[in-house]
């Protein structure tokens, strides 16, 4: 309690409401970040599928220029979908890998294999002149602040309007339908008005 106590002057009533008020933003967060999330796996996902065919991840081509820690992601991912006693197939492998997994996707060293001359083929809606960099730095921060949200750590000393602005505008780069559905059933610019 003490990053509340501090932010509320030492009033504990008030660091007790600033409290509540941060988990109740951080859950408002659900839905557009998991919005991401998802749009950004299924996204990736179709872009693999057209380079290296349906069943990408078992594909010696491209385990070979995704490296030894996407190949290890892989790996684990595959263990806990047969943990589960699920189907081994694309859909449970795409949902079963993290958020990181995806976001590393995006990195430099990706550029040439994954994303040269292709990345608005994959990402049709990504704004004019944004490149691949400026989407990975998006989704890195996104992931952070998604990471900081689902840990349970404080977000009351964020700009929340800035991280919004953040998540809707990458949700738009891949898949405005989606972001527009989201707008209106999002509770995180209301609560963030509401701060105690």
């Amino acid at each position: 309690m003490g990053t509340y106590l501090t932010a509320a002057g030492f009033d504990p009533e008030r660091a007790l409401r600033l409290y509540i008020w941060n988990a109740l933003v951080g859950e408002a967060f659900h839905l557009p970040v998991q919005s991401v999330e998802v749009g950004l796996r299924n996204r990736i996902n179709h872009h693999l599928i057209s380079l290296y065919g349906q069943k990408w991840w078992q594909e010696d081509q491209f385990l070979k220029m995704a490296g030894p820690e996407r190949a290890s992601d892989i790996e684990v991912a595959l263990r806990r979908i047969r943990n589960r006693g699920a189907t081994l197939d694309t859909g449970q492998v795409v949902a079963t890998l993290s958020f990181g997994f995806w976001a590393s996707l995006l990195q430099k060293r990706y550029n040439p294999n994954l994303w040269g001359g292709r990345l608005h083929t994959a990402f049709p809606h990504l704004a004019s002149g944004r490149t691949r960099g400026d989407l990975a730095q998006r989704v890195k921060r996104v992931a952070d602040f998604r990471n900081r949200v689902w840990h349970h750590e404080p977000i009351i000393k964020k700009d929340l309007s800035a991280e919004y602005s953040a998540v809707m505008e990458l949700l738009g780069w891949i898949c405005p339908v989606k972001a527009q559905w989201v707008r209106p059933h999002c509770r995180v610019p209301a609560l963030i008005r509401q701060k105690p």
